[in-house]
């Protein structure tokens, strides 16, 4: 084998290093803040680097660096779905709250009721069903299908059309909160007079599950 060759592929193979180190970086750049959100070709979109729908809770797990808290709720009206939540989650010097909704099949999210041991009876009239550490060989593979960010900076009006701009719709939801709709983005960004601001996240094609509840 020739110097020359191996001179050939050493470049080769430090040219793709390179350029796998720059697209690294240029998606942490446009994964950093919460108004970033990227939609992809299949319809999907991404935000955090999370993309909904496709990125699994292993990965998340390992993205974000630090091991969530994890629940499974069954509400009143019998529907289950699990949440994993980061209490403290930081992203270009901003601080929130992150709850990532696990996509599952309800006969998966059955299995995991029936194995629970322990429930708590919330306020809200839902149940908590506490999960032991083994879940997580499971739940690992499941995918994250929804995300809620709640910054702990206030978001006022202004500061949210010069980030996310103008919304398509708004919904009144109660006499302090208000629903500003991007269904473009797959965003419902709620806007609360009374405490902070919630956004959730969906892909664009699924944002009916975010309108049907306010339209009821």
């Amino acid at each position: 084998m020739s110097i020359r060759f191996i001179q050939l592929c050493l470049i080769v193979m430090v040219s793709l290093a390179l350029f796998a180190c720059q697209k690294t970086s240029q998606q942490n750049k446009t994964d950093r803040f919460p108004w970033q959100i990227t939609i992809l070709d299949d319809g999907s979109s991404r935000i955090f680097g999370i993309r909904l729908g496709l990125t699994r809770v292993g990965e998340v797990k390992h993205m974000i660096g630090s091991s969530p808290k994890l629940a499974l709720f069954e509400n009143p009206d019998g529907r289950l779905s699990l949440e994993l939540f980061y209490k403290e989650f930081s992203r270009a010097g901003l601080s929130g709250r992150l709850v990532l909704t696990v996509g599952a099949a309800d006969i998966e999210l059955q299995a995991l009721k029936q194995s629970s041991r322990k429930k708590d009876r919330l306020d809200s009239g839902a149940v908590q069903h506490r999960l032991d550490a083994g879940a997580w060989q499971t739940i690992d593979a499941w995918p994250v299908s929804a995300m809620t960010y709640m910054p702990y900076a206030n978001l006022d009006e202004d500061i949210i059309i010069a980030r996310f701009g103008e919304p398509a719709e708004k919904i009144r939801s109660h006499e302090k909160a208000q629903h500003w709709l991007y269904p473009d983005k797959g965003l419902d960004l709620i806007i609360n007079e009374a405490g902070k601001e919630i956004l959730q996240y969906v892909a664009p094609g699924e944002f009916e599950k975010l309108t049907a509840p306010l339209r009821r």
